[in-house]
């Protein structure tokens, strides 16, 4: 099958599983956007100032709904939700402008992660009814479907992700991959709190010293210095009103101090308890291990797989460093099910791989 045309199949599948998802969830995508009623949930909520007017809580998606449709209605990004930067919560509020629903957005960010995870799993396993398979599999993913109905950021930050490590797998390096890759770290960095951009381009650097590329501390410089490009110009609403760099650094040193405030004495390592058991230990109320509504029997098998992958350092470099150093960070603080969306691809192109040399072995033999 010529690559052309299987990347056409891909996104008819692509297309076919969104639309299911469309008509299964249809008010989430139908139900018009509500400013007034997210503006009084947010002035009661939480983040009220005063403790009496703290009546309700507000979840992430109306969170990032309400402040994407401020932010590009106002231009002020210095008082909603400075704890992660803003371009993610400018899609969100796209979607609003254009299709007066925070949600419909997410199903196009999830037809790009699709197609994108199938390039991907494509170049790793080197088969594209593997690759088509995977994409299938992962579109079951609860954690995905979430994503989907939702306005939450995950999504789009996976995008970025994939595209990044799809460039960084090209043998042939030209300006035009470069400028991609430091686009989608940009991107990353953009998105959410940078540390997830911080972890892609460690992995990046050393995957680079490890095999031995050519010129690249120059490429790396290039890339570092597009990626904090992107970062400030997606701050340029900010810098308008605020021109002062002072300013800027005390914007980004109170979102690091909320950061750092998150349950600082969350006991360390409780993903493991989340992939292998579902015993996620919550930090409010009575602080008792709880289940997650996104887990499936195939998340232990997922781990398990790395780890005995994860011994073959080698083989998937790539995909072994920013799962074992993207693991290791959600391991050592206040964790979410949710942050397990950066893992699990990869972990399952881990496991088709696996799956593909077992099989191809018992056929030799």
């Amino acid at each position: 099958m010529k690559t052309k045309q299987s990347n056409f199949i891909a996104i008819l599948i692509i297309f076919f599983l969104l639309t299911i998802s469309f008509l299964n969830h249809k008010s989430q995508y139908l139900t018009k956007f509500n400013f007034q009623k997210l503006e009084k949930l947010y002035n009661h909520s939480q983040f009220a100032p005063k403790p009496e007017e703290r009546i309700f809580i507000i979840q992430d998606e109306d969170l990032y709904a309400y402040a994407g449709f401020q932010y590009l209605k106002t231009g002020k990004l210095d008082s909603i939700n400075i704890e992660h930067p803003p371009l993610g919560k400018y899609f969100i509020g796209l979607s609003i402008l254009v299709f007066n629903n925070q949600n419909v957005g997410q199903i196009i960010w999830g037809g790009l992660f699709l197609f994108l995870l199938y390039l991907f799993a494509k170049k790793v396993l080197k088969s594209k009814s593997l690759a088509l398979l995977l994409v299938l599999f992962f579109s079951q993913e609860l954690l995905f479907k979430d994503q989907l109905i939702y306005s939450l950021l995950d999504l789009p930050l996976g995008v970025f992700l994939l595209l990044f490590f799809l460039k960084s797998l090209e043998k042939k390096v030209s300006p035009k991959t470069i400028f991609i890759q430091g686009l989608s770290l940009g991107a990353i960095a953009s998105i959410k709190y940078p540390t997830t951009a911080l972890i892609a381009f460690v992995t990046l650097v050393v995957y680079y010293l490890l095999t031995k590329k050519e010129k690249i501390f120059n490429r790396l410089i290039i890339i570092g210095f597009i990626a904090l490009g992107v970062f400030l110009i997606s701050y340029l609403p900010f810098f308008i009103k605020n021109p002062s760099f002072i300013s800027f650094y005390n914007l980004q040193f109170k979102a690091l101090k909320i950061h750092l405030s998150h349950v600082p004495e969350y006991p360390k390592g409780q993903v493991f308890n989340v992939l292998l058991l579902n015993r996620w230990l919550s930090w409010w109320g009575d602080k008792n291990y709880i289940k997650t509504g996104f887990w499936n029997f195939i998340w232990p098998i997922l781990t398990i797989n790395f780890f005995i992958t994860f011994l073959k350092f080698k083989k998937n470099l790539l995909i072994n460093l920013w799962s074992f150093f993207y693991l290791s960070f959600i391991s050592i603080r206040l964790f979410f099910p949710r942050y397990l969306f950066l893992l699990l691809p990869f972990f399952y192109i881990q496991l088709f791989f696996n799956i593909k040399v077992f099989v191809s072995k018992k056929v030799v033999v």
